[in-house]
């Protein structure tokens, strides 16, 4: 059997979230959801194991994508991190450049190329 891959989908709108749940739908993918950056940071401290790729909101309450990503690398929490966001002006996308994410999508975004970008990444 192929290797599962392990996927943190985080975003505040429940519909986002169970939509990732069925674009990663199958046995190839282990995918779990978080609706806020202090439950994903949450579900991030519960684990013995690193997610393979951190799916992540830029506009959330509480801690911004930009903030949850800030925390998961200084944790060494690891795990290849894909923004997806509809909020997403220059200024926003240069910021995770900097913290080095590895894909950002726009909202709505393409769920063929979002797939391809999860499998190419964790690959």
């Amino acid at each position: 059997m192929d290797t599962v891959l392990t996927i943190l989908a985080v975003d505040n709108q429940r519909a986002v979230t169970t939509s990732l749940r069925y674009v990663f739908a199958g046995p190839r993918y282990e995918v779990t959801t978080a609706e806020s950056g202090q439950a994903a940071l949450a579900e991030i401290s519960a684990r013995t194991d690193l997610f393979d790729v951190i799916i992540v909101d830029y506009k959330m309450p509480g801690l911004t994508g930009l903030e949850l990503v800030d925390a998961i690398k200084r944790r060494g929490a690891g795990g290849k991190i894909i923004v997806i966001s509809a909020h997403l002006s220059s200024e926003v996308r240069e910021s995770f450049e900097r913290l080095a994410v590895h894909a950002v999508f726009p909202k709505p975004f393409d769920v063929a190329q979002l797939r391809s970008a999860v499998d190419r990444i964790a690959a």
